[in-house]
């Protein structure tokens, strides 16, 4: 009988040292090495300094990698309570993280169990959050105003305010932390356009008309004191409520999270007055996160619309431990 632990030591060691270098930045790090840390790598794997386990060991404690970590475990979380039918709240997350490892967990429960999905902004998207969508199962389908090969995701460049789809084409939109650029300086991103006050209202319009009847959009933006910082805007909990409301969406579930000493907290009481981008950790201070159906006032009067606000004010909560 073969000694199991030593064929997978020969697997292990087997191959070239640069199949193996690129191997593990792959594995760990998910991108392949930068030509100086190939070669280093080869160099010292050659003279014998570092072992193929060593090397495995850098790459795991470091700084990289924690960032990594964060958004493999929002992730897992996210498609852990999606497969168990629910919709994770009261999110906690550890300090001097950003937004996302609130947003992608927030969102990804929340996320269909089939049908034809959008992804508005997925250039820009954490390859985490898009490998756990295109691992979903949905029909996924990203739109941007940039391009970026994504192996098995259908792409279209094309604004959000003129989407080349015909009305009812998707069960459901997601907007994660892109909404807020719309209409705004988006020089750092390499694309160019002029400022726009009304260009969030008339994505949101668009979105509406793409989306069909029973859909909804599921949208995370920066949240605290209204501001413009050129390549984003940030609004309070009612400056994005009223622009939901005037592009025709009801707010069917809504969370405010902030970032606190202790880490990213559910913010029920939150208070925007003074909370600026940028000033608690490296990116925003809060973020609102919304669940939202076509239809305003007219939806609440419904018996669904009034049947979605109860179940949502009585579902049970789940926390994340920072």
């Amino acid at each position: 009988m073969a000694d199991e632990r030593l064929e997978a030591e020969l697997a292990v060691q087997g191959g070239t040292d640069e199949a193996f270098v690129e191997g593990a930045f792959r594995l760990v790090l998910r991108r392949d090495p930068d030509p100086e840390a190939l070669e280093r790598a080869l160099a010292k794997l050659e003279e014998g300094t570092l072992s193929r386990a060593a090397l495995v060991r850098e790459l795991a404690t470091s700084e990289e990698f924690v960032r990594v970590q964060e958004l493999d475990d929002a992730a897992a979380l996210g498609l852990g309570a999606r497969r168990r039918g629910e919709r994770i709240r009261w999110l906690q997350a550890p300090p001097e993280t950003d937004e996302r490892v609130v947003e992608v967990p927030w969102v990804l429960s929340r996320l269909h169990a089939t049908g034809r999905v959008l992804e508005v902004g997925y250039a820009f998207a954490e390859t985490a959050y898009l490998g756990a969508l295109l691992r979903s199962g949905v029909e996924l389908v990203g739109a941007d105003l940039a391009t970026r090969e994504v192996n098995g995701l259908e792409t279209v460049e094309a604004d959000a305010r003129e989407l080349p789809y015909p009305s009812n084409s998707f069960d459901q939109v997601l907007l994660v932390s892109t909404l807020e650029h719309i209409g705004a300086d988006n020089e750092r991103y390499g694309l160019e356009g002029a400022s726009d006050e009304g260009a969030r209202f008339d994505a949101l319009r668009e979105l509406r008309r793409v989306l069909r009847g029973d859909g909804s959009l599921l949208v995370t933006v920066p949240l605290g004191e209204p501001g413009d910082y050129g390549w984003f805007r940030q609004e309070d909990e009612r400056g994005w409520s009223r622009l939901y409301a005037r592009s025709g969406f009801f707010v069917a579930e809504q969370e405010a999270y902030e970032l606190t000493e202790e880490g990213w907290r559910a913010a029920p009481d939150f208070d925007a007055e003074g909370v600026l981008y940028g000033t608690k950790g490296p990116a925003a201070s809060a973020v609102l996160c919304t669940e939202l159906r076509p239809g305003r006032l007219r939806r609440l009067i419904t018996p669904g619309g009034l049947l979605t606000t109860a179940r949502r004010r009585a579902r049970p909560l789940r926390h994340r431990r920072g």
